[in-house]
């Protein structure tokens, strides 16, 4: 390897010797996959690293984890950011270790037929892999450099990097060669995602391939519908779970920790996650909370006399009713009330009768930790009673019981004083789990596979590529119904699948789940409670403006924000890089301006009036603030980077090359 890679990524010590002379050593001595395997594994994240990277910017940028970090806001944090850039380069040095160890073993010539031809495909494996690496650093920061030989390497474009990416995984797909792959426990322990299956490595390089290409849809359409269709002729993609890219976690402190397995980070539901799943689907609550697949209660299937007993009193008709109004006995709001959310200034006091049913999979309802699967979660409550919050200081006969409540805390709260002084989101004494639906634990113990590449996303690229007008090799709604049907199966929460996707009910953003209902939602009148009085009286709901909307398309029910939609649900909580990826990609699914009392200081079209005029892709982060560490090592560089995005300054809201402009 050349010292220009060695000093762009600084070699992991277990490969030092290695990375000084591949050719130096025999064949039987270095194994091209065990540098694979170490690429991959450190990219699954250790402790300090997940919770800065994955909790704390991408799921909180991505609108999945609701305890604001500031990330959403496009806050930047010099540390959390260092963590990822050191990462992936490091990860990226042991991919180019893979393939110049597979290239001298070759160029020797000493291999047998089967090491022959495994060693090939590692060497395929690891480009595919690198381009994933690649991935994570490019459409968090943008520039980056894939000149791997320079002694000084050069940083490209966004555009070039795409470029570079699309053709490497052109040329490593189809040289994968699937006669050869892992065969002794030695070779198949050296993979931790696939055990070095060349036909699963060659299908995660398909779905990659059309991961990448869709990128460019609204930058470069003839590029994008090129490379995709090109993606679908080499093979089918990831489409089963058996397919799944993941690694298995381990609880302990090292590389394969849960990258959310952090007891002081709370994981809050976010406020986005609750209207999107909200209503959608047509799933009964108490269907969904006797739980037949056994996903998150105990005692499942709980009877159905449980079920009436310990929730029925909570479920409530959210369709109907809108929760409670978050006003004092003077009218005043007690939540600052500038944003686009249609839910926002009310508290929904229970469990919506119809509710996505993954979205009690992926999070816990207050005051409910005692009946689920596993409990004594660190950050938990100790107490599971209910957070009574006085809505009125003068007046605390004025309260919310917070038992089972559906909701989430929305972006920008913590600008949000009015919120922060009513309880409703204060953390002190655990009210934050007291109040809001919380991450489950099994996504927290490190007993989990961490998912880097569903076969759900490969068929909502597939729906997506169809209802664009490309050659997907099927239909639009078939792809969009088998990637709900997969992530279905995969939480096992699938009894539901044939109500769901026939289910014309809007969720509280307008969008349904049925492919072919796409009648926009029209306004109409709600209940709602009015604490004070303590009468149930009316409003009007009303749906977000889709002319203020950052989706081009300015509708709330089309066939692409459903597809996008249902690929968000399905991608949380793993994927939470990629869902940020498509809002900015395509302004879908609908997220909410964040709320503030002031100006943010780092959304250029932040402004606490933004609501009034409408979104635009600078009232969210666009990227990640490069690391002081890049600037102070390669000021040449940095400026360089910083120019070919079109920025003289860091900031976090320029798009990217293939975002919204």
């Amino acid at each position: 390897m050349t010292a220009g890679v060695v000093a762009l990524f600084a070699s992991c010590s277990d490969f030092e010797e290695i990375n000084k002379n591949p050719k130096a050593a025999n064949a039987e001595d270095l194994m091209p996959y065990w540098a694979l395997n170490k690429a991959i594994m450190s990219d699954q994240q250790n402790p300090n690293d997940a919770e800065r990277v994955f909790v704390l910017y991408w799921a909180d940028i991505a609108r999945q984890d609701g305890e604001n970090s500031g990330r959403s806001v496009g806050g930047s944090n010099d540390e959390w950011a260092g963590c990822l850039y050191n990462l992936t380069r490091n990860c990226v040095n042991s991919a180019n270790l893979a393939i110049k160890i597979a290239d001298a073993a070759l160029e020797g010539g000493n291999l047998g037929e089967h090491e022959a031809g495994l060693f090939a495909n590692v060497k395929q494996f690891a480009r595919i892999w690198r381009v994933y690496l690649m991935t994570e650093f490019v459409d968090s920061f943008g520039s980056f450099t894939f000149d791997f030989e320079a002694n000084t390497p050069e940083y490209k474009s966004v555009e070039e990097c795409y470029d570079f990416m699309l053709k490497e995984l052109s040329e490593a797909v189809p040289a994968i060669n699937t006669a050869y792959s892992g065969e002794s426990s030695t070779e198949k322990d050296a993979d931790a995602a696939f055990q070095l299956d060349a036909t699963k490595w060659k299908n995660f390089g398909i779905s990659m391939w059309m991961r990448c290409a869709m990128r460019l849809s609204e930058v470069d359409a003839a590029k994008a519908k090129s490379n995709f269709e090109a993606a679908v002729a080499a093979g089918p993609g990831i489409r089963t779970t058996d397919g799944i890219f993941r690694i298995e976690e381990r609880n302990a402190w090292n590389d394969l920790a849960g990258v959310m397995s952090r007891t002081w980070d709370w994981q809050e539901a976010s406020h986005t996650f609750a209207n999107l799943t909200t209503n959608l689907g047509g799933a009964k609550a108490e269907d969904i909370l006797k739980d037949p697949g056994k996903r998150f209660y105990k005692n499942a299937p709980l009877k159905p006399e449980v079920v009436a007993e310990t929730y029925g009193p909570y479920i409530k008709d959210a369709s109907t009713y809108l929760g409670v109004h978050m006003v004092d006995k003077d009218g005043n709001n007690l939540y600052e009330s500038n944003t686009d959310s249609p839910t926002w200034g009310y508290f929904f006091d229970g469990i919506p009768s119809k509710l996505d049913p993954r979205a009690l999979v992926y999070f816990t309802l207050p005051s409910d930790y005692s009946n689920r699967i596993e409990t004594g979660y660190a950050s938990f409550p100790n107490s599971t009673a209910p957070l009574n919050v006085a809505l009125d200081k003068a007046n605390n006969s004025l309260q919310i019981n917070t038992s089972f409540a559906w909701n989430g805390l929305i972006a920008g709260y913590g600008r949000d004083d009015k919120a922060k002084g009513n309880g409703l989101v204060d953390a002190s004494g655990g009210n934050y789990g007291k109040t809001y639906p919380a991450l489950a634990e099994r996504y927290r113990n490190s007993k989990e596979f961490r998912v880097f590449f569903g076969p759900w996303e490969t068929y909502f690229l597939l729906a997506e590529a169809a209802v664009r007008g490309w050659n997907a090799g099927m239909g639009a709604q078939a792809a969009y119904e088998a990637g709900i049907k997969a992530s279905f199966e995969y939480l096992n929460v699938d009894a539901n699948y044939e109500a769901y996707i026939n289910s014309e009910d809007y969720n509280r953003v307008g969008t349904s789940v049925k492919f072919t209902h796409t009648a926009e939602p029209a306004n109409y009148t709600i209940n709602y409670l009015d604490p004070v009085s303590g009468d149930v009286k009316t409003t009007e709901y009303k749906y977000p403006d889709a002319n203020k909307i950052l989706y081009k398309g300015k509708k709330l029910n089309d066939q692409l924000t459903k597809i996008i939609t249902q690929k968000y649900i399905a991608n949380t909580p793993w994927l939470p890089q990629e869902n940020w990826c498509d809002h900015r990609r395509t302004g879908l699914p609908f997220w909410e301006l964040a709320v503030t009392t002031t100006d943010f200081p780092y959304l250029m079209e932040g402004a606490k009036t933004a609501y009034q005029t409408g979104q635009k892709p600078g009232c969210y982060a666009q990227r990640m603030n490069y690391p002081n560490s890049f600037k102070n090592a390669s000021p040449e560089q940095y400026q360089n980077a910083l120019s070919l995005m079109g920025m003289t300054n860091e900031n976090t809201i320029t798009p990217l090359w293939w975002a919204i402009k």
